[in-house]
């Protein structure tokens, strides 16, 4: 009789009523960044305690340590640009980063908790990614002891080479998941349903999370799969990390003139790039970057819009830039004309909506939109 092991991870959400008016809060910007005072968020229920340098967050979950520019969670440590600093003798802490890690947000003028997400009544040991953004998101969590199998094409982090290959994305070797007894399989959007019923068969679970479009969505996925695997306390550090490099790349790059731009994933025979309703116009946008594509859906564009919007800035991978070139078609464009057309070197980094996007594929972009803020893009390049 096949062993299977059913986790209850059905990610209903439930809502406190309760609201905090933000008025209970004692505030001051700096650099653009809200911070509060450390008696008034606790004032307002929260439990933090100050230690040295570091401040000691209790949290439904567990404790978390704000150090400096660090947060640290058991399993793993994240950088935040929106330090904590001392005023006329009162500690300042950033609020949206505190509220982050106590499983809250802010609304218009309110504080109300965040979503709950229901856990498993027991936590994976043995895990099988079958999507390269699902693996690069459990090694940001802390949780690359629990993987037993990965795809081909996971290849970041670097340390993912240490973990057996068990097929590709499509075409997954079901003898050899079947043989790793894994506690579950963990699939994004792409899994066929026949695959899925397939490993369901031989006693083993398939969860398939919806591959993020967008910049929430991936906070959301982070967030379920540190609920899955017992890590919500990393996801909720690397979310507050994530939060605050992407609002200090919105606020440095808010005054800035917006380029327009095309994001060339394919030319010649078609025309492919990045839609609006697409996890990579978000990058574009938080890059400080015009997508000209950002008023249609999908992937497909053609030649003809591409002539008439005539984008400033081209940018892609060094086969998709050197097929421009070689194109006749493409040769009156500004971009191309004005050699404005810049290559990515490993354009994976945009097409994995996960936390190196927002990070090091943000970096890249904005850098070529605005290279004038390179030096203060850096900052932003790692989670760790």
């Amino acid at each position: 009789m096949y062993k299977i092991i059913i986790y209850f991870l059905l990610f209903t959400l439930s809502f406190s009523s309760e609201k905090i008016s933000i008025k209970k809060l004692k505030l001051s910007v700096k650099d653009k960044t809200t911070f509060a005072t450390l008696d008034s968020l606790n004032n307002i229920g929260l439990d933090i305690k100050k230690d040295g340098d570091s401040f000691i967050i209790t949290t439904d979950k567990g404790k978390l340590i704000l150090n400096k520019n660090k947060i640290i969670a058991p399993h793993k440590k994240f950088t935040i640009i929106s330090s904590p600093f001392k005023s006329k003798d009162k500690d300042f802490l950033p609020l949206n980063i505190i509220l982050t890690l106590n499983n809250y947000k802010l609304t218009d003028e309110f504080i109300v908790k965040n979503e709950k997400i229901t856990t498993p009544k027991s936590y994976p040991t043995k895990v099988i990614s079958l999507a390269p953004g699902v693996t690069e998101k459990i090694f940001a969590l802390g949780a690359e002891n629990l993987l037993i199998g990965r795809t081909k094409f996971s290849n970041y982090p670097k340390e993912v080479e240490n973990i057996d290959i068990v097929g590709t994305m499509f075409e997954p070797n079901l003898e050899i998941i079947v043989n790793k007894s894994p506690d579950i399989v963990i699939a994004e959007t792409h899994f066929k349903d026949k695959l899925e019923s397939s490993l369901n068969s031989f006693g083993i679970q398939v969860l398939k999370f919806q591959t993020p479009k967008n910049i929430l969505e991936i906070y959301d996925s982070i967030y379920k799969l540190g609920a899955l695997l017992d890590r919500d306390l990393e996801a909720r550090g690397l979310n507050a990390s994530l939060e605050d490099k992407v609002a200090y790349t919105k606020n440095i790059l808010e005054d800035e003139k917006r380029p327009s731009v095309y994001y060339v994933l394919s030319s010649g025979k078609s025309d492919i790039t990045a839609g609006g309703d697409t996890f990579i116009n978000s990058l574009i946008e938080i890059s400080g970057g015009s997508n000209i594509a950002s008023n249609k859906s999908g992937w497909s564009y053609s030649l003809e819009e591409l002539i008439l919007n005539d984008p400033s800035i081209i940018f892609g991978s060094k086969r998709n830039i050197d097929n421009m070139l070689g194109e006749e078609n493409y040769q009156q464009l500004s971009a191309i004309k004005n050699k404005n057309h810049f290559i990515i070197e490993d354009d994976s980094i945009f097409n994995l909506p996960g936390p190196r996007a927002l990070t090091e594929g943000v970096y890249q972009m904005g850098k070529i939109f605005h290279p004038e803020k390179s030096k203060d893009l850096e900052k932003i390049r790692s989670i760790k």
